[in-house]
Parts: C-alpha cells; structure tokens; sequence
C-alpha cells in the first residue's frame, strides 16, 4: 500500500513539475518565431516577460544573435508579440519559420529578417537561462518552460520568478539545497 501511494505522490508531483506555468500549455498549439538583437541575454530576459511566451531559446541566424520564441497564440497574437518586443528593444528584425502566418511587420516598424530555417544553431547551453545563473534558482531543475518564465523574472523580479515553481522546487530552494 505504501508503495502505491508513493508512485501516487511522485506521479503527482511529476506532473506539477512539467506543467508548473500552465497545465493546458503542453497541449495548446505553439507558434514559432525568432528575435535578432544585440544580445540574446537580454531578448531571453524580455521576450520571457511576455504573457502568451512559454519558451525560449538563445541562438545564432546569419551571423546574429536571435532568441527563438515559441507562444501561444490563443493567449498572444503575433503582432501584439512584435509589438512588445519592439516596445522592449529586443525586435532590430523577425524571423518567421516558412509556417508562420506573416502580418505586416514593416507597419510595426521592424524588418523581416532571413527565414527561420535548417540555417539557425542553437546557442551553446553556458549561453542559455543567464539570468538564473549565480542565483539559487540556478540549483533546481527546471522544464524548458519554467526556465524561461524564471530567468525572465529572477532578476528584476524574484517574488514572481517564484510563481513558476512548483511547492517541492520552493522546499528545494529554502532548505538550501
């Protein structure tokens, strides 16, 4: 009996685990588009911060440092999506995967870039999540998705960088482990 109900608990907490931001988020339908900017720290930083942004990637397209985006739009459209990387200086040009709809980004103020192909390389792992690095958050093991939300905020906002973590990564974190 005891073994059950641990199997239960550990099949709980797995679950909290994957889905700590939003449990419909696995199953919702994702876009994908990429940021260049001068630094890829700053656009995981910023772009992260969007609501409708579950994950990010730091890397190269073209010789430019981009951050790749995946979003909901159910939760974020993507011209609102430009909009806020544009307002948040991390938007110098998009790159749309060759599915993505295109709106008419010159209006937005920004250009379109080279398309979001077999072209782009991902950023070795030392150059993703920077903003949890050298923190305790930098400890726990995070889904992709959590890291984004966490390193979004574990600088300019540690109480909200806290709510994507599960109550067992929160434990982890005060007993210091």
């Amino acid at each position: 009996m005891k073994t059950i109900f641990l199997c239960l608990l550990c099949a709980f907490h797995a679950t909290q685990f994957c889905f700590a931001e939003d449990p419909s988020a696995a199953s919702t339908a994702r876009q994908r588009v990429a940021f260049s900017q001068s630094c890829f720290w700053t656009g995981e930083m910023k772009l992260g911060q969007i609501e409708g942004v579950v994950r990010t990637e730091a890397g190269f397209l073209e010789g430019h440092e981009v951050t790749v985006v995946d979003f909901l739009p159910a939760r974020l459209s993507l011209t609102d999506l430009v909009r806020q990387a544009k307002d948040s200086g991390v938007a110098d040009s998009i790159h749309f995967s060759s599915k993505a709809p295109r709106p008419a980004v010159a209006v937005l103020g920004i250009r379109e870039g080279a398309p979001l192909d077999q072209s782009y390389r991902v950023a070795p792992a030392s150059d993703q999540k920077k903003q949890i690095e050298g923190t305790p958050l930098g400890r726990l093991r995070l889904t992709p998705e959590q890291a984004t939300k966490v390193n979004a905020f574990a600088r300019t906002n540690p109480g909200k960088a806290l709510e994507y973590l599960t109550p067992a990564q929160r434990e982890q974190l005060q007993a210091g482990k």
